[in-house]
């Protein structure tokens, strides 16, 4: 009998009728369970792509607008009540954990690791941001953790040795159940290239391959791969790889409402920045699975109460930095959000503009006097809500320790430029996807998704004058795109970059003396088609 079950579905009723505040036990008296007393029964929770957000978010859209999400107090108590009323359960994360928030900022990570250590975690992924501190503190962040961090396609250059463990098998009842670490194959351009220069990351699907049958042939009967690879990237593994029984996924933050079902295969994802625990419940009669039900747990203050014992934690943990992350930077006048930081249960073409991203770019370039202006598309980021904008709401919105360079270009390297944006996310291989659609200033295209690749875009303007591919423009950017990052080559094929300081420290500058803050409307990236 699971009384993990019927408190799950006991929740998404209360959701559904917008009961008052509940705590994640108070309704599991009289449920029919969902199991049957013959079988054995494993409850997967699972979370992703946290990107530091160990405190509530307000959400500004769909069905999350208007709620305060997350935060590991409530995922604390949804945790802990799982494990009172399942005798199986396995609490795993998908990676993106330690980096790009205020507390991550400060506590170089450890403070993610250390509130995961006291909700016990039995293994986590390397996701592509654990290494925005670089190699060496990653590995001190492993050290500290206590539960396993994994990647079986991470190997350290000109050695062949693994960075970290690839994977576990673990003893549960009458299971042996081996988990199996998938880093990001692109990480190398999504993060500084410091950082990982010692480091190769290998595709997904010989690896998997080589590795699932070194489990089995150790005593796994169920296999999961718990995988930063991205949802497209992890239906096309479990196309490839046969014997996966379970992929929990992170990287594309897809809020799952159910499983995907490939062949045998089930894959599942949490959303992101603490907006949900996923949970996944799976029924075996001996080693063989009969049956399976999925869903989500939305982390909604409204109908989760805070476990006290976490609250303490963080407590701890954020009091050094209440007086700094509550510094005034500026007053917004709307909403500030990044677009597409979370999906739904497809995969989708990371293909908008972004409003914060568009008034970034403005700012960088009236600031630097600069003709054009990119920025990465990225997809991490909690919106700010229009009110004061504090130190620590900026921070979460600008990625890692960013500065601006300057350079010149010509009309045809910006050229180059917006059509390997386009190629990042029009490819039709999801290994070749990098980021998303690259964000501007000074400049507005027009593109067509169904022409060929390298002949894209139809037209250019820059500050409202056709692109002239011979003449020269003062371009800035940051700094993982003038290095080269997210397949952007023709940055470093500009020797003469000026590096111009903290992206941070240049937008919070203007800020101070540019009250009402807003974004600006859309329309510089337009789509079109035959």
């Amino acid at each position: 009998m699971s009384r993990f079950s019927a408190s799950i579905a006991s929740f998404c009723w209360l959701m559904s009728i917008q009961m008052i505040p509940a705590s994640a036990d108070s309704t599991l008296a009289g449920l029919v369970p969902l199991t049957h007393e013959a079988e054995t029964v494993l409850v997967i929770l699972h979370t992703n792509d946290f990107h530091g957000h160990v405190t509530a978010w307000q959400g500004w859209e769909g069905e999350l607008a208007g709620k305060t999400i997350g935060g590991f107090d409530r995922l604390a108590a949804a945790v802990r009540s799982a494990r009172r009323n399942a005798e199986h359960v396995l609490l795993l994360d998908a990676g993106d954990a330690v980096a790009d928030s205020m507390i991550s900022k400060e506590t170089r990570g450890q403070a993610v690791i250390r509130l995961m250590n006291v909700l016990q975690y039995d293994a986590m992924a390397i996701g592509n941001h654990e290494f925005e501190f670089g190699e060496e503190r990653l590995r001190v962040l492993i050290g500290e953790a206590r539960f396993p961090v994994l990647a079986a396609n991470i190997r350290v250059r000109g050695t062949g040795k693994l960075f970290t463990r690839p994977y576990i098998i673990r003893q549960l009842g009458p299971l042996q159940i081996g988990i199996l670490g998938m880093a990001y194959p692109n990480t190398s351009l999504t993060t500084t290239k410091n950082n990982v220069s010692n480091l190769e990351f290998e595709e997904a699907t010989p690896v998997a391959r080589r590795f699932i049958q070194q489990m089995r042939d150790e005593g796994a009967r169920t296999i999961i791969v718990l995988s930063h690879l991205g949802l497209s990237a992890d239906i096309q593994l479990a196309k490839n790889v046969p014997g996966i029984d379970v992929i929990v996924g992170g990287h594309s933050h897809n809020r799952m409402a159910e499983a995907k079902h490939i062949g045998d295969t089930l894959i599942v994802q949490a959303g992101g920045h603490g907006s949900d625990l996923g949970v996944l419940e799976l029924m075996f009669h001996g080693a063989q699975r009969t049956r399976s039900t999925y869903h989500l747990l939305t982390l909604d203050h409204a109908l989760i109460e805070a476990d006290p014992r976490m609250t303490v934690q963080l407590a701890g943990l954020t009091a050094q930095l209440l007086s700094s992350e509550n510094t005034p930077v500026g007053q917004g006048r709307d909403w500030l959000i990044r677009a597409q930081t979370l999906a739904g249960t497809e995969p989708r073409l990371r293909n908008q503009e972004s409003p914060v991203d568009s008034l970034f770019a403005d700012i960088i370039r009236e600031s630097t006097k600069a003709d054009v202006t990119f920025l990465p598309g990225v997809g991490y980021g909690v919106g700010i809500p229009p009110r004061s904008i504090s130190t620590k709401a900026l921070i979460n919105l600008i990625p890692h320790e960013s500065h601006i360079f300057i350079m010149e270009m010509n009309g045809a390297q910006l050229l180059e430029i917006l059509e390997q944006s386009l190629e990042n996310i029009y490819t039709g291989d999801p290994a070749k996807k990098v980021g998303g659609m690259i964000q501007v200033s000074g400049l507005t295209f027009t593109y067509d998704p169904e022409s060929k690749i390298g002949a894209r875009v139809l037209s250019v303007s820059v500050n409202s004058q056709p692109l002239d591919p011979r003449a020269h423009y003062q371009v800035t950017t940051n700094s993982l795109l003038a290095e080269g990052g997210h397949n952007y080559g023709t940055f470093r094929t500009i020797s003469s970059q000026a590096d111009l300081g903290s992206q941070f420290e240049m937008i919070k500058s203007w800020m101070h003396l540019h009250p009402g803050i807003t974004a600006p409307p859309p329309g510089r990236i337009r789509q079109t088609s035959h």
